[in-house]
């Protein structure tokens, strides 16, 4: 048995249809649908497994942070990548008169998020880097980011493009120039090889339930060791400080013996000052148990050897049938999208045939992950041509 049919045989979902709609949410594995199954059971029958619980996260953050090429220090864990992101601005400060650069290619959440800032009055101007048909041009980059910017958050894999931008080189200008470099890595890490290092952002997040294939309700945030005791959260929850439940096991004391002290409280020197409250169980053990599968058959390192050529391969047989294909086709990650005239029908028409992929606006988009298949690309292409009599 080859890796991919052992991967393929763990992922139940793909045995009823060919999924291609991973940058949506991507299918469970059979281990963690196994021991989430055990966790709910045991609740039940016995009681929370708390103590289990705590120690999970412990082991999950060590996890991500080998998988990011980060410390363990340098991880937090989030409820998802919009509360991460909030947590994050509000730990640093901004002039009134300083101003944001961002990529219109960014998934909605960080651009509402600049303009809310500009709109409140905590910056004065945001600037915005423009989809140049999707891609964005790095001159821009270059043009925008000044000694007044304080804050740059570009996606390292846009949503609607799967375009990789170049975040190594928009990361060295925010720096010369002083400014706070964020990437939502969302679309990129679980399929795409990400050394936070080498790439020198100072703060990633990502959420659980896209190519980390694991259920909604939990996310990961990077943030580099050296930048951790410059951010003091402006708002703050019991597990963010220093006498945490958290620090406490890890010293190896009884988590409630004493009083927490919450008055004089201080923060730690780590990433878990950004934790605020009680992690959800469920989605924090189901992302533990996903991460374990991806680690196992290293999904990222497959990229250049087989995902990406799937990608490659894909974007070459919907050019040759006539489809505009906007996914640039010498930088990207798995995502491939193209212009339809009518994607939300044709998508229907596809799930109908067990086919899954995702209308956007004016695009159809697929998105496969490392345990698809190029049988499954020709599948989906001819049930394209048929329907749309091309």
């Amino acid at each position: 048995m080859t890796w991919l049919d052992e991967v393929r045989r763990r992922i139940k979902l793909i045995h009823n249809k060919i999924y291609l709609n991973n940058a949506s949410s991507g299918p469970p594995p059979d281990n963690l649908v196994s021991r989430v199954c055990e966790v709910i059971h045991e609740s039940a029958e016995v009681g929370e497994p708390w103590d289990t619980f705590l120690d999970t996260v412990v082991e999950l953050k060590k996890r991500f942070a080998a998988f990011i090429g980060a410390e363990y220090d340098e991880i937090s864990y989030i409820p998802g990548v919009t509360y991460g992101l909030q947590t994050l601005l509000a730990s640093l400060d901004f002039s009134r008169n300083s101003n944001i650069v961002i990529s219109e290619l960014n998934f909605p959440t960080s651009i509402v998020m600049a303009y809310a800032m500009k709109r409140n009055g905590l910056v004065g101007e945001v600037r915005m880097v423009r989809d140049r048909g999707g891609y964005t041009d790095f001159n821009e980059y270059e043009k925008y980011i000044d000694d007044n910017t304080a804050l740059v958050m570009v996606d390292y894999v846009p949503w609607l493009t799967g375009y990789l931008e170049d975040v190594k080189g928009i990361a060295d200008l925010a720096h010369r120039h002083g400014a706070f470099m964020v990437s939502d890595m969302f679309h990129a890490i679980g399929v795409y090889p990400v050394d936070v290092k080498k790439l020198d952002v100072d703060a990633v997040v990502t959420g659980s339930y896209k190519w980390l294939m694991s259920l909604h309700g939990a996310g990961l945030m990077y943030v580099r060791k050296d930048y951790i005791e410059r951010l003091k959260p402006k708002y703050t929850g019991w597990l963010a400080i220093e006498d945490s439940v958290f620090q406490r096991r890890a010293r190896g004391e009884d988590e409630f013996r004493r009083p927490f002290k919450l008055v004089d409280f201080e923060y730690p020197d780590t990433a878990s000052r950004f934790e605020l409250g009680t992690p959800p169980i469920i989605p924090v053990i189901a992302l533990y148990e996903s991460l374990k599968f991806l680690m196992e058959y290293d999904a990222p390192g497959r990229f250049d050897g087989y995902t990406g050529r799937n990608a490659d391969y894909l974007i070459d047989r919907l050019s040759d049938l006539g489809y505009q294909v906007v996914t640039p086709r010498d930088r990207h990650a798995s995502i491939v999208t193209f212009r339809h005239e009518n994607p939300h029908e044709t998508a229907a028409k596809l799930l109908e045939k067990n086919i899954e992929v995702s209308a956007r606006p004016g695009l159809i988009r697929v998105s496969p992950h490392f345990y698809n298949t190029k049988d499954e690309l020709d599948t989906l292409v001819d049930t394209l041509k048929e329907i749309d009599g091309r």
